[in-house]
């Protein structure tokens, strides 16, 4: 089961729970998603904050990731990048566990399974991003947006 932040073509954001990546993407080309506010079928997936992902050990071949085809090109103007900015870094403060400085040390242990899979945020200096890099750790850098006084 996935779930994915959706907005339609009015710019209402709705979630939207799913059987898969494919089930998505199947159900919106039959136009079978549509929006709860204004009804329209015009739906996009939003981007989304990304979790650090655990190892756990397994020693499982890796594989390549799936190919999938390219969504459609958008194009935000800058009030709605930072709208959608604020909306992120609001997600990410209100869903996932603030570490603080010690991020890189909590996402560390979560990658190789000796601490428990979460959903985590906080700070890191360049050399701890760069030691995270080495070792093969997932992280991404959430810029925050200004906000007007």
């Amino acid at each position: 089961m996935v779930v994915y932040d959706l907005i339609c073509k009015k710019n209402h954001r709705f979630e939207g729970w799913f059987p898969s990546f494919e089930g998505f993407q199947e159900q919106s080309v039959k136009k079978l998603i549509s929006c709860p506010t204004c009804g329209s079928t015009k739906v996009e997936k939003m981007p989304h904050a990304c979790a650090v992902l655990s190892n756990r050990g397994d020693k499982a071949e890796k594989k390549e990731p799936a190919q999938t085809e390219k969504g459609p090109e958008v194009r935000l103007t800058a009030e709605q990048a930072k709208e959608l900015l604020i909306r992120l870094n609001h997600y990410v403060r209100e869903n996932f566990e603030d570490v603080g400085p010690r991020f890189a040390e909590e996402a560390r242990a979560i990658f190789h399974g000796e601490s428990e899979k979460k959903s985590i945020h906080g700070t890191s200096t360049p050399e701890e991003r760069t030691e995270l890099d080495a070792e093969g750790v997932p992280y991404a850098i959430l810029p925050k947006p200004e906000l007007d006084s």
